[in-house]
């Protein structure tokens, strides 16, 4: 089918130009009156009567020039009688405005009913259109194994005539990141906020020794891993091998010392704990004294005795003090102990004497 600049070129005038024009956009073989021959008037006669449906013995006996356009409307009207199209157009239109009225009787009866349910259920349905307002403090939050989660502490505002939702309180046994639920309802729509909770460790490992204090002998040797019993962390479990000791006892010296014991976890958390050391004193080695040195001590303290007559001063007692060791270097070192606290003014007096297992000074 040829297009309309094809006819462009040919001397039609722009009344037969759009005749044709509408005859190329229905689709129609415009050929039958493509023609300079034909008025425009002409054209739309055969243009009716291509719209028809007229077959092409009726179509050769309408397209001659020759015929006048009044002679062509006659014979178009005639054939169409002959054939009934004008009764089936009168149908078709009659179908047409029984199918609008049709269509417009529904359209009328579904707005009328939608509109008496919409006011029936105007409360209802006002709830679609209400703002509901939740906000939580956070959308992001980290929160230790050692704390438990409450929900209600995420919650900035919200309307409180609504019903609200939260998620379960509850306490995270594993580090991890989790994703709960908050949600706010009126009686038709729910909005739904969510929190993202990273959960990590806050929990020290434990040490769990078996003595907070020990005793020693002078000179011992201690194994400082001895008095450990478990180290433990929740979440890495066995962490003996991680175990820190500084151990500063030094059994050649009596005195009170301490072992302390720490151990980290992977996440950087820390116990610690600690025993107390007790080093005993030096055994003082006992030497036999032979009779007359026994005598000269039982002498010596004799002598002691006497030369302790004098004014006693009220305060001398602090300064009384036991010898440990049966022997004369025990006995030699009470009485150079009382005689330097005599010859300084610290006491008046004092007395020296030897017991089963050492020797006591007493000052006055």
């Amino acid at each position: 089918m040829r297009d309309i600049e094809y006819y462009k070129q040919m001397a039609f005038d722009p009344r037969q130009m759009q005749v044709i024009s509408d005859g190329l956009k229905a689709g129609f073989d415009v050929e039958w009156y493509a023609n300079t021959s034909f008025d425009y008037l002409q054209m739309e006669e055969i243009l009716l009567a291509l719209k028809a449906g007229l077959d092409d013995d009726s179509m050769n006996m309408l397209c001659d020039p020759r015929i006048p356009y009044e002679s062509m409307r006659q014979m178009r009207e005639s054939i169409f009688d002959q054939l009934g199209i004008y009764e089936k157009a009168a149908e078709e239109l009659k179908r047409k405005k029984l199918i609008r009225y049709f269509v417009v009787s529904v359209s009328v009866f579904v707005i009328v009913i939608i509109g008496s349910i919409i006011y029936i259920n105007r409360h209802t349905i006002s709830y679609y259109f209400e703002d509901i307002n939740l906000e939580l403090k956070d959308d992001h939050i980290k929160l230790g194994l050692s704390e438990p989660f409450v929900a209600g502490n995420y919650i900035d505002k919200y309307d409180k005539e609504l019903k609200l939702t939260l998620p379960k309180e509850k306490k995270f046994n594993e580090i991890g990141t989790y994703k709960v639920s908050y949600k706010l309802s009126n009686k038709v729509k729910t909005v739904t906020r969510e929190l993202i909770i990273d959960v990590y460790d806050d929990i020290n490992p434990t040490i769990e020794l078996n003595s907070s204090i020990i005793e020693v002998e002078y000179g011992a040797v201690i194994n400082e891993n001895s008095y450990v019993v478990k180290v433990h962390d929740n979440i890495d479990g066995d962490l003996s091998k991680e175990l820190i000791i500084d151990n500063a006892v030094d059994t050649s010296k009596a005195g009170n010392y301490t072992i302390k014991y720490c151990v980290k976890d992977n996440a950087g958390n820390e116990a610690t704990a600690e025993i107390t050391v007790i080093v005993q004193e030096k055994p003082v080695q006992e030497i036999p004294v032979k009779d007359n040195e026994k005598n000269n001590a039982d002498s010596g303290s004799t002598s002691s005795k006497k030369s302790s007559a004098g004014k006693k001063v009220s305060n001398a007692g602090i300064y009384n003090r036991f010898f440990e060791g049966y022997s004369i270097e025990s006995y030699n070192s009470a009485c150079d102990y009382a005689e330097g606290l005599k010859s300084s003014g610290k006491i008046s007096g004092y007395e020296v004497t030897p017991t089963e297992t050492g020797v006591q000074v007493t000052c006055y």
